[in-house]
């Protein structure tokens, strides 16, 4: 059930003009081999004014397949929409690569943004855990990132390698 919801949000989100443009194979990877990570689930606390999600795949290139058990490093698009009767949505690719870890929801009192606005910390692992596991001489790195969600799009920055 939750694929099936999945797949409608992003052939919505592919039709709407007004959403970023993201590349097509994005998309498609996302619908074949996508995991979706319900972001709201995170800091169960704070009290949320936009329903975000990161969608998850495998980046595909030169060091990745699926099929041949190579080392994978993760791609994200995060979605954001508004809880409104016609939701406003926002789509981005996030630059980051590797296995996303947890999300923390930054008070939006301490940073003064408006009811549709977020800012989050995410942190992610730059290979999966699975990965090092196996291979003991890959780096156990983690980073942060601070995504901040306006009217005006979402903004990323990398707080930490």
């Amino acid at each position: 059930m939750k694929k099936l919801i999945a797949s409608s949000c992003l052939a919505l989100i592919t039709n709407l003009s007004w959403a970023e443009a993201v590349a097509d194979q994005i998309f498609k990877n996302n619908l074949a081999y996508g995991e979706i990570i319900e972001l709201n689930q995170y800091s169960p606390k704070h009290e949320k004014g936009l329903m975000l999600r990161l969608f998850v795949t495998p980046a595909r290139d030169e060091t990745c397949g699926l099929e041949t058990g190579g080392v994978c490093k993760n791609q994200h698009l995060i979605t954001a929409a508004t809880f409104d009767e016609l939701p406003e949505v926002q789509v981005h690719t996030l630059q980051v690569k590797g296995e996303f870890v947890k999300a923390d929801w930054v008070d939006t009192e301490k940073t003064h943004l408006g009811p549709d606005q977020a800012e989050l910390i995410l942190t992610f692992r730059q290979y999966h855990r699975f990965a090092t596991r196996a291979n003991p001489k890959l780096a156990r790195k983690f980073f942060l990132m601070k995504v901040k969600v306006t009217q005006q799009g979402i903004e990323e920055t990398v707080l930490g390698k």
